[in-house]
C-alpha cells in the first residue's frame, strides 16, 4: 500500500508497482473479470460488454496481464481509487483492496476466506509477509522452554544441544554492536539476530530467535523446530551445516558453521568495502544455489523463502543456502503442489501463485530468477526511490523497446570483465524463470543445466 494513494486518487496515476501487484491477486482465476463486469458508466449500463471481456481474454494467451490492460483503459477515464476498492470489496476481494488502501479489521476477518491475507505495502527484501494472526497470552519464561523442550526432540536430532549461557559466553553476551565496532553482531534474520562466536577455537554464527509483535511463540516454534528438522534430513555441499542448538532459556538459538564471506546481498552490495565480486564468482555462486535448490526439490522440499539474504557465502564464496524455517516437505510420490492459508515469504521476491497460498517448486524457481536479476545488475531487490520499485519488474523496461533502458546498462558498472553473449544467456534464463505462469518456468535442473554451460564456457577463457 502507498500511503500518498487516497480514495480520490485518479487510477491513472497509480504507479506500476501498485498496478503489478493488483495483477497478482487479479490475474489468477480471473479475478479481473469480477472487476469489469462491476465497472459502469455514469447512465449506469456496463461499461464494458461481453466483446471486450472477450478481447481482454486474448491477452492471457500473449502473456500479457488483463487486470494491467483493464486499469490501464479504464484509466483513461476519471475513475479513483475508491471506486475500484469499493467493487473489489463487494468480491470479497480484500488483499487485492488492502494493497490500494487500509481495509478494517471487520471487513478482512469475515472475508478472509475469499482471498489469502498478505501484508504487501512494504518491499523491504528483508521484510517477512504473514497473515496477522491473534496473539497468544503472555507466558512464562519457564512455560516458554517446556514449549520448546517438548517439540524439538533434542536427543533425536543429531545435533549437539547446548545451554544459551554458553552461546552467551562465546558471543560476548550477544554483543549487538557491529563486528567492524568490535561486537559480535553478524546482521539480522527472519527471525532473530546472528552474532559471531567462538566454540572450540572455531567461528560459529548463532541465530538467537526473537520474539516480535507479529509472531506468535507458536510461530516461533515452528520456525526453530523446522530449521532443525529440516537440516537433520537434508545435507549437501550447497546448504548451510548446522551444528547444534539451543532451547534451555526464553530465547532459542540455532548454531551453524560460520560463513566467513556473509550473504550474497552484502557481497553484491560490497558491504563493508569488500570488493566487488567478479563475473565468474557470480555465476559459480548462482549455479551452486541452484545446484542446493535441486537438492532440495528432488528431496521433496520447498525453501519458499529464496532470496539473496539467505545465500551464504564460506571463505572459497561456495554458496551455502540457509533459513529453513519456513521450509515445507511434500509427501513423496504425490502432488508437488500444495496449499496453505498463512502467506509467508519476502514480497520482492514472491512468486503469483505463492501469493495465493499456493507451494510449489516453481515458486522457488521464481525467486531464483530474482536473485539473477541481482547477480547481473548488484542492484538491490526492492528500493523504495526506484521506479520500478521490485527488481523482478525491471525486465519490462529492458525488454520494452519504447523504453531507453539496454541490457548493457542494466549491467553491474562494478562488474568489468564479463562477455556479453554470457550475460544474455543469464539475462534469458532470469526471465524464463519469472515467468508469471508456473507452468512456462523452467524446473530447477533444467535451470542448473544452463548455468553449467554458462560457467564452462567462463572456465574455458578463465586464466587465473
Amino acid at each position: 500500500m502507498d500511503i500518498s494513494v487516497t480514495s480520490a486518487t485518479y487510477i491513472r496515476n497509480l504507479s506500476y508497482s501498485l498496478r503489478r501487484k493488483l495483477s497478482d491477486f487479479l490475474d489468477p482465476q480471473d479475478r479481473w473479470k469480477d472487476v469489469i463486469v462491476s465497472i459502469r458508466k455514469p447512465g449506469g449500463e456496463m461499461r464494458y460488454p461481453q466483446h471486450h471481456v472477450r478481447r481482454f481474454e486474448g491477452l492471457v494467451a500473449q502473456g500479457r496481464s488483463p487486470t494491467l490492460e483493464l486499469l490501464n483503459d479504464w484509466g483513461t477515464t476519471n475513475s479513483t481509487v475508491g471506486e475500484l476498492v469499493d467493487i473489489l470489496k463487494s468480491h470479497k476481494l480484500v488483499a487485492a483492496a488492502s494493497v490500494l488502501l487500509p481495509v478494517e479489521e471487520a471487513t478482512s476477518a469475515g472475508t478472509q476466506q475469499a482471498s489469502p491475507a498478505v501484508d504487501t505495502d512494504s518491499a523491504l527484501p528483508t521484510r517477512l509477509l504473514g497473515e496477522r494472526e491473534a496473539q497468544p497470552p503472555p507466558v512464562s519464561s519457564a512455560v516458554h522452554t517446556q514449549i520448546l523442550l517438548e517439540s524439538s526432540e533434542a536427543e533425536h536430532t543429531g545435533f549437539s544441544s547446548f545451554l544459551y549461557n554458553d552461546l552467551m559466553e562465546i558471543t560476548g553476551n550477544f554483543d549487538d554492536r557491529p563486528m567492524s565496532d568490535g561486537g559480535s553482531r553478524l546482521g539480522e534474520g527472519g527471525f532473530g539476530t546472528v552474532y559471531k562466536g567462538l566454540l572450540n577455537g572455531k567461528p560459529v554464527a548463532v541465530k538467537k530467535l526473537n520474539p516480535m509483535d507479529d509472531i506468535s511463540l507458536d510461530e516461533l516454534r515452528v520456525q526453530f523446530n523446522q530449521e532443525i528438522q529440516t537440516l537433520k534430513m537434508l545435507k549437501h555441499e550447497n546448504l548451510v551445516n548446522m551444528v547444534g542448538f539451543s532451547c534451555d532459556q526464553q530465547h532459542p538459538c540455532l548454531v551453524y558453521a560460520f560463513m566467513a564471506n556473509g550473504s550474497l546481498l552484502d557481497r553484491l552490495a560490497c558491504s563493508d568495502d569488500s570488493p566487488p565480486l567478479c563475473w565468474r564468482q557470480r555465476c559459480l555462486i548462482a549455479e551452486g544455489t541452484a545446484r542446493g535448490l535441486e537438492y532440495l526439490h528432488c528431496n521433496h522440499h520447498v525453501h519458499r523463502d529464496v532470496k539473496s539474504a539467505n545465500i551464504l557465502l564460506d571463505e572459497k564464496f561456495v554458496a551455502k543456502i540457509s533459513d529453513f524455517g519456513l521450509t515445507r516437505a511434500s509427501a513423496k510420490r504425490t502432488s508437488t503442489t500444495m496449499m496453505t492459508e498463512r502467506i509467508v515469504g519476502t514480497r520482492a521476491y514472491m512468486a503469483p501463485e505463492a501469493l495465493r497460498g499456493e507451494i510449489t517448486p516453481k515458486s522457488d524457481v521464481f525467486s531464483f530468477g530474482v536473485v539473477l536479476l541481482e547477480i547481473l545488475s548488484g542492484l538491490s531487490p526492492a528500493d523504495e526511490n526506484r521506479e520500478p520499485q521490485f527488481l523482478m519488474e525491471v525486465r519490462y523496461d529492458i525488454d520494452d523497446d519504447d523504453e531507453e533502458l539496454t541490457l548493457e546498462e542494466f549491467v553491474d558498472t562494478k562488474m568489468r570483465d564479463w562477455e556479453l553473449s554470457q550475460v544474455q544467456s543469464v539475462y534469458s534464463l532470469a526471465c524464463s524463470c519469472l515467468h508469471d505462469r508456473k507452468n512456462r518456468r523452467p524446473a530447477i535442473k533444467q535451470v542448473l543445466a544452463e548455468l553449467k554451460g554458462v560457467v564452462k564456457n567462463i572456465s574455458l577463457d578463465f586464466q587465473p
